[in-house]
């Protein structure tokens, strides 16, 4: 597995009698990492704790191996943030207000840096036009370069998404893998928008009710949470319903645009019984597999059996 740059161990927090979180353990490797969890369910929270602006009751926080708290001085210098929610001087150019962001930081070269982190986040053509002028899509592309500006080694970016259109989020996805890919800066990306998510990240963290639901290299997760959900395409398809029906080993059938999907309890029986009903049946076998589940369904079985 890739370098652990952000950990949490029994992180506890709460505000007064809510409890925002409640022994959360969470890892987060060099790369682009989701943070999942529906609104209230701790995220913003954690967030702050990464920054040090919110002092925890329990456990501990560590980025780069650095406490969050003792340390949050050096963390925010090697970090960079997007916030949900943003105000910005409308009056200002794009590219002066990056210049004065960049000033902040010390930069050096501060004109070719923001120049080129303009060019980078897609908003060379309107760095001369007032910030007032932008669109949402707009904004928040001004808030990644933001983030970016000290070329940070990890920017948290929180709900980078939220309330822009579908072109808009694609542009901003698109460039937030770029500068994985171009510059080796790490993402953790906190969101409940889930497709989003599937397009870039390679590490995925769910959270819930201030708990980690479960967490792990998008491969594995997807893999784990969709073993049991098979696909057959038959040359009959209510025949061989009405036959599968009937094994022990299935605990659900439904049909889908002429395919069968299976929900099985024991995979090795199950497997050694399709073909034995294809021959029985005479039907023609023409595709039979595993299922790859989507972020989303890995999010509703999560989060769903820790309610149960």
């Amino acid at each position: 597995m890739n370098t652990i740059i952000v950990n949490t161990t029994n992180l506890v927090k709460s505000f007064g009698k809510v409890v925002a979180l409640n022994g959360l353990n969470m890892q987060a490797p060099k790369g682009i990492s989701g943070f999942v969890g529906k609104n209230g369910s701790g995220k913003t929270t954690t967030i702050g704790i990464l920054l040090g602006l919110i002092k925890p009751n329990g456990g501990n926080a560590t980025v780069f191996g650095l406490d969050c708290w003792q340390d949050s001085f050096e963390i925010r210098r090697r970090l960079g943030v997007m916030h949900e929610i943003n105000a910005y001087p409308g009056s200002f150019s794009g590219r002066r207000f990056l210049e004065h962001v960049a000033k902040l930081y010390g930069v050096s070269q501060v004109n070719q840096t923001v120049d080129a982190l303009l060019k980078d986040v897609g908003l060379a053509e309107a760095k001369d036009k007032p910030i007032k002028a932008y669109s949402a899509g707009m904004l928040k592309r001004l808030g990644l370069a933001q983030a970016l500006i000290g070329n940070p080694e990890l920017a948290i970016l929180d709900e980078p998404t939220a309330n822009i259109d579908p072109l808009g989020r694609l542009t901003l996805l698109d460039k937030i893998k770029e500068m994985h890919n171009n510059h080796d800066t790490s993402f953790l990306i906190a969101t409940h928008i889930l497709s989003d998510l599937e397009k870039i990240c390679n590490w995925l963290i769910i959270i819930d009710s201030g708990k980690i639901a479960d967490q792990g290299n998008i491969h594995n997760l997807t893999e784990k949470y969709s073993a049991s959900i098979y696909k057959v395409e038959v040359s009959n398809p209510q025949l061989f319903v009405a036959a599968v029906q009937k094994l022990g080993a299935v605990d659900r059938v439904w049909e889908e645009n002429d395919k069968v999907f299976c929900k099985v309890n024991n995979p090795e029986v199950f497997c050694e019984q399709i073909p034995k009903i294809v021959i029985e049946l005479k039907l023609q076998l023409k595709s039979f597999q595993q299922t790859l589940g989507t972020l989303e369904e890995i999010y509703t079985q999560t989060v769903g059996e820790k309610r149960r």
